[in-house]
């Protein structure tokens, strides 16, 4: 057995005689020095069948940086990247799927070409246009809101949609719409949320001008953005039929 392999078994044997334990001693009335609750909800939803977090959504300030760190710290591998006019990129990035990391080699397309059935991608946005007022260094560049959304997949995006309402969600930006203008809350939000900051400069307009048709072209368009009751965002996308 390879040494990582013993190491891995004997982690997660520990974890599970770790938690037996704990529900061991609640169930004998042993004292805890915390609250113990272990998950005893019903079955989901039938309507969510098929509903499973894609991917975290992150603000960066240099992709390059990024991309390094990521790749030499946790061994994450670069999918793609998308630049767009105006200074808005994309980059996802993920683990090899095909067995924990380096078990299942997947090349950059394979990866891609999964990507809307894989889990544990993280999503890096950037925005170093002339509206972003901390687009001028390196080290110090830093993105105006770090975490911008989890991304969800659903079987199909409009029923997703119609269900959302009538659950009473806030919904933030609706399938087919899309809106940095600024006029709006929800607007605002998203343009903060996406790393834009503050949508009511006109350089930050002209880019977003520049940049919302190549943003379209990777779908994003017919994707959704709802809200949690915090405030945390949900960016919800089809699994078959997206541009990228």
């Amino acid at each position: 057995m390879k040494v990582s392999a013993l190491l891995s078994t004997l982690f997660f044997t520990s974890a599970l005689a770790c938690s037996e334990e704990i529900i061991a001693r609640q169930e004998g009335n042993a004292s805890l020095p915390f609250t113990y609750t272990p998950g005893n909800d019903p079955p989901a939803d039938p309507e969510t069948l098929s509903y499973f977090v894609n991917h975290v959504g992150i603000n960066v300030a240099n992709m390059t940086r990024t991309s390094a760190w990521y790749s030499k710290v946790i061994g994450m591998r670069h999918i793609f990247t998308v630049d767009l006019p105006g200074g808005f990129s994309i980059m996802y990035m993920a683990h090899s799927q095909g067995g924990r990391n380096g078990t299942g080699f997947q090349t950059g397309a394979e990866m891609q070409r999964d990507k809307n059935n894989m889990a544990g991608m993280i999503e890096f946005q950037s925005y170093t246009g002339s509206g972003n007022g901390n687009s001028t260094g390196y080290e110090t560049q830093a993105a105006p809101r770090i975490f911008s959304h989890h991304g969800l997949i659903v079987p199909d995006i409009v029923a997703a949609q119609v269900r959302f309402d009538s659950l009473g969600v806030r919904v933030i930006k609706r399938t087919g719409e899309v809106d940095f203008s600024g006029q709006t809350e929800e607007s605002r939000i998203l343009g903060l949320a996406w790393g834009f900051g503050d949508l009511t400069n006109e350089e930050t307009q002209k880019d977003v001008e520049e940049g919302t048709p190549g943003l379209e072209a990777i779908g994003f368009r017919s994707f959704i953005v709802i809200a949690d009751p915090d405030g945390n965002l949900l960016e919800v996308q089809q699994q078959s039929g997206g541009a990228i």
